[in-house]
């Protein structure tokens, strides 16, 4: 297995091996390992010295169901420290046929000039981008099918990455070849920008089959995995609903974002759950789907305008929340289409559903109207100065029109899950390396009680290091966290041999969260960021009024539990 390196600087590249001691260190893990060894705290995000690196999971490239989510991770342009932003779609499996565990970007080009990487089995190379400079992602994407094969995945930035919007995302073509997948939070695409380098097209089109230390084992596991897959309630509610499965639970407790953060009352808001969506989709011919080959749960719903017409493939809770009853809009249309909208610009649909909440409250656009929210996305895509503004995310917003009620922990945009109803998701947004991000360590064990949530967030952000490190997908988590670390155990093995145990795989997740924090400690992170927003303490939501009221004191001590931690 090997990591490629690629200098930007000189249009160089040249193949390094894994180290041995990192056979089964993927995703999260792998970024914070090599950001911390190549890579000062004090970098300028969008500087020469910064870098960008992507990296898989262990077990990728052999299409096990759900393990093929891949991380990027760089300095952080939006909360100045460390980030990581993982994203699903084919690129990972491809990447790991490929014989690559990660890639790093380094170095830049001169200002204005844009290359393209690509990679397939003979060999590496880096080309001139200038053909798709300007271009969104969908036909971006569509124009490099025709110049490289329909079958090669494409990561790309919009034109969000190369003005350098601090809320812009590294965008991943889904396994139907379309724009839909995107490592969002952190303004990573941004960074990508930075560099040069506007698109990546993965080919394994006549790679050899992976070597595999135990065929037998590693298709018992599959079968397994399917058994479970079938009688988990979990899993069968994420694969018939996807995603918006659980808002009517969100919306009534107020987990789900309204009217800008607020306790106001909002109608309608169940015209977005998944039972309601379905209903509105199918006659549509509208379908759920996986993003990648070989996914069992396939929670990603492919919404279609009235006519039947595509409009996005990746219609999710956290878009649905922050850009639409956050804005106080509940019809699903014209927030499917802010959806294709943001990821054609390629930006963050949850940073920038924030801003917009932000923009609508100081009387930029009118809460609940979708005509005046596609202004404010046009005034984006033009690049006016009150669009460029909107770019950068949620603070820049509230900064520019003299705000200070601003929904977001150490610079970035709190995601539609409100800490005031979920208390241990509140403490993994103060504590996490990350700021304020779902992908980071949700949970809603015992959510509305302030007692005893220090030890239920560390735990989540522990199995939410662990998944994103092993490359799986969290959405197509069983109830039973067990068998999942057992499920991953088990296919671990089988491809590399040996006998690897759940701690040791535990283990990859804390020294992940161990390396971030270190990486945190030499930067702006901690010192130049807003704290934490106020009105979570003292701006009640949902029937009981709840507030985020967990001790700061003791959110402070959280990590003193990382290193005896134990998964049961």
């Amino acid at each position: 297995m090997k990591i490629l390196r690629v200098n930007m600087s000189d249009l160089s590249t040249k193949l390094e091996d894994l180290p041995a001691e990192w056979q089964i260190v993927g995703g999260r893990a792998l970024t914070a390992k090599i950001l911390n060894k190549e890579v000062s705290p004090s970098v300028d995000p969008l500087g020469k010295d910064a870098k960008l690196v992507i990296a898989n999971g262990p077990v990728a490239g052999t299409r096990a169901p759900s393990c093929g989510r891949f991380s990027f991770g760089a300095k952080s342009p939006l909360t100045l420290g460390i980030k990581e932003a993982n994203v699903g779609g084919p690129g990972g499996q491809k990447m790991d046929r490929l014989g690559l565990r990660a890639i790093i970007i380094e170095g830049a080009t001169e200002e204005g000039k844009y290359a393209l990487l690509k990679i397939d089995k003979d060999g590496i190379s880096l080309e001139p981008a200038d053909k798709y400079v300007g271009m969104k992602n969908y036909d971006l994407a569509k124009d490099i099918a025709k110049d490289f094969g329909k079958d090669v995945s494409v990561i790309s930035i919009g034109i969000g990455g190369e003005r350098r919007y601090k809320s812009s995302a590294i965008t991943m073509t889904d396994k139907d070849g379309d724009s839909a997948r995107h490592a969002a939070r952190g303004g990573l695409g941004a960074v990508m920008g930075a560099k040069g380098l506007k698109a990546i097209v993965l080919n394994d089109k006549g790679t050899d089959a992976l070597e595999m230390a135990d065929r037998d084992a590693y298709r018992k596991t599959i079968k397994a995995w399917t058994g479970v897959f079938k009688e988990d309630a979990a899993m069968q509610g994420m694969a018939r609903f996807g995603t918006p499965s659980n808002i009517a639970f969100f919306g009534n407790i107020r987990s789900m974002p309204m009217m800008n953060f607020t306790n106001e009352p909002l109608e309608g808001f169940e015209a977005l759950a998944g039972d309601a969506l379905e209903k509105v989709n199918e006659p549509r011919k509208g379908k759920m789907m996986g993003c990648m080959p070989g996914c069992l749960v396939k929670c990603s719903i492919v919404w279609n305008d009235p006519d039947g017409n595509y409009v996005t493939s990746s219609y999710e809770y956290e878009t649905i929340a922050l850009m639409g009853t956050n804005l106080g809009i509940v019809d699903p249309d014209p927030i499917a289409k802010f959806d294709y909208i943001v990821d054609n610009l390629g930006l963050d649909t949850i940073e920038l559903g924030a801003a917009m909440g932000v923009a609508a409250s100081a009387g930029k656009m009118k809460m609940g109207d979708a005509a005046s929210a596609m202004a404010l996305l046009d005034e984006i895509e033009k690049g006016t100065e009150f669009g460029n503004i909107l770019g950068d995310g949620v603070v820049a917003t509230a900064q520019h029109l003299g705000i200070d009620r601003i929904p977001a922990f150490k610079g970035q945009a709190i995601p539609a899950h409100d800490p005031r109803a979920t208390k241990p998701t509140g403490v993994g947004y103060a504590t996490s390396p990350m700021g304020a991000d779902h992908t980071a360590g949700v949970t809603y064990d015992d959510f509305s009680n302030k007692e005893g949530q220090i030890p239920r967030s560390l735990a989540a952000q522990i199995m939410f290091a662990v998944s994103d490190s092993m490359g799986y997908c969290m959405l197509a988590g069983p109830s039973d966290k067990k068998v999942l670390m057992e499920f991953l155990r088990d296919l671990i093995n089988a491809r590399y041999g040996g006998n690897v145990t759940i701690d040791e795989i535990v283990e990859v997740g804390k020294q992940a969260l161990k390396d971030e924090l270190k990486f945190n400690e030499g930067t702006e992170f901690h010192t130049a960021n807003l704290p934490d927003p106020e009105f979570l303490k003292t701006e009640g939501v949902g029937p009981n009024e709840t507030v985020f009221d967990v001790d700061p004191e003791e959110m402070k001590t959280i990590w003193d539990g990382l290193d005896s931690f134990k998964f049961q």
